[in-house]
């Protein structure tokens, strides 16, 4: 198979793939020649980078040879005498002959993993050229595709350096002592939530973090996650927003309700009051000022957001990203996938993205309807829609809760937000309310609850 994707790169590309003999060689002899330079190089150097077929083959008997004994050339060419009676020792034995020591190996090493990343970002682009000539491919499937390979290729960049204990507390303490700067100058540690007993909690949403805001249908996700957009943009932060379902100017419709604290049946109905009027020109005015970009294209995958927050990113204006939601993002099609893969697939790319990027990622999901059979409504991890995956990748977890969508008699306004995964800290129920006429939440009345962290539990009480 790869000699013939080979064949069919250089028929499209009409060049001459990359590699270096020299450089397989002697990286091959180094490890023969002295017992421990494979360690040098196993944490990045798969057998599959070797483009010589023999050199290959040396190598991956050198891996299962060092799982069990010591590399040297006897124990090695044993090894291959189990798959290939007939093996050349000799041929073996020379690449001894190719270097004079193991000091370089390393360098040897990284020329072979180099050409094995051109040879694959070749063979993609051949690939790429090859399908953009078949006219029944889907063009949006076509740059999903090529942008996942590209996208697998960067992940695949070496990035898994040991470094001393030393180093990693110095790293730990000049953390530290930024978030101390951020609080002696006034700000907030992680990204405002717009609720303040929230915030106390989580200290915000956190560099590098994948949050879920998960519920079942009119609980409040979306005018929850304006009012976070809203609030952090409010703060000086860059917002990204990601509307799969509700257009922009429905996204902004809402802000502009809430910012101006006007009647929104008067306003979707055009019947404004003149102080209404007035009130609504202001809130535009200052909704129009904050530093929020909405992409509200209805299909796209993770590679297509990702994409877009990394332009945004490189312009100073992407800091944090809000999705909503997450089973209406695209995923290509891949036979016999269920739905439960393909959610797997997406909390863990987004994870990924927020970890690369230096930002919290928010995004939205259902719930499923496992928790209209129980008598108490209240949504647990379990309730997450298609998939454990989502609990696994995130690092915080938050179900909004409103009675009333159940019980007609409790108060409409009433709400909470159970923080049910907290990865750095505490669980627990913050209480909200909520005016739905102008979709504000607020948390700015007294509330005492029991919190637990770990194996413990302390009272928690905010008054105001």
């Amino acid at each position: 198979m790869k000699k013939q994707q080979d064949g069919d790169i250089k028929n499209l590309c009409s060049i001459t793939l990359p590699y270096n003999e020299k450089a397989e060689k002697a990286t091959i002899g180094a490890m023969l020649l002295e017992k421990n330079a494979v360690y040098d190089v196993i944490d990045f150097l798969k057998p599959e980078m070797f483009y010589n077929e023999f050199l290959k083959s040396v190598y991956e008997a050198i891996l299962r040879v060092e799982a069990n004994s010591q590399v040297d050339l006897i124990t090695v060419v044993e090894e291959l005498k189990k798959t290939d009676k007939n093996i050349d020792i000799l041929k073996v034995a020379f690449l001894t002959d190719e270097v004079a020591s193991a000091t370089h190996i390393k360098t040897h090493a990284l020329i072979v993993y180099q050409n094995y990343i051109r040879r694959k970002l070749i063979l993609s682009c051949a690939k790429t050229f090859s399908d953009s000539n078949d006219l029944s491919v889907d063009v949006s499937d076509l740059i999903d595709a090529h942008l996942s390979d590209i996208e697998n290729l960067l992940n695949s960049a070496i990035e898994n350096e040991t470094v001393n204990i030393s180093y990693a507390a110095s790293e730990a303490f000049a953390a530290y002592k930024e978030r101390e700067k951020m609080v002696l100058e006034g700000k907030n540690v992680g990204i405002h939530t717009g609720l303040n007993k929230l915030d106390r909690i989580l200290n915000g949403f956190q560099k590098g973090t994948l949050n879920i805001i998960a519920a079942r249908p009119a609980m409040g996700k979306t005018a929850f996650m304006l009012n976070i957009a809203r609030k952090a943009a409010k703060k000086g932060y860059n917002v990204f927003i990601v509307s799969l379902e509700m257009t922009k100017i429905s996204l902004v419709d809402r802000m502009i309700i809430t910012e101006s604290g006007i009647d929104s049946n008067n306003y979707k109905a055009g019947r404004l009051t003149p102080e209404e009027y007035v009130s609504m020109i202001k809130g535009k005015e200052n909704i129009s000022m904050l530093p929020i970009e909405i992409n509200d294209t209805a299909l796209m995958t993770v590679q297509q957001i990702k994409s877009q927050a990394k332009k945004l990113k490189r312009k100073g204006k992407c800091d944090m990203v809000l999705i909503d939601y997450l089973q209406l993002i695209e995923t290509p099609f891949v036979k016999n996938r269920t739905k439960n893969d393909e959610v797997a697939e997406i909390t863990r790319m987004l994870k990924i993205m927020a970890k690369d990027l230096g930002i919290p990622v928010v995004l939205l999901s259902q719930l499923n309807r496992e928790v209209e059979k129980r008598g108490n409504k209240i949504p647990i991890l379990a309730d997450l829609r298609d998939s454990g995956a989502i609990e696994q990748d995130a690092d915080v977890v938050l179900f909004i809760h409103r009675e009333h969508y159940y019980n007609d008699e409790a108060d409409p306004h009433r709400g909470i937000i159970r923080i049910a995964k907290n990865r750095e800290g505490m669980i627990g129920d913050i209480e909200f309310w909520v005016n739905d006429t102008i979709s504000d939440f607020r948390d700015d009345e007294p509330f005492t609850g029991t919190f637990v962290s770990g194996n413990y539990e302390r009272e928690y009480e905010t008054p105001f």
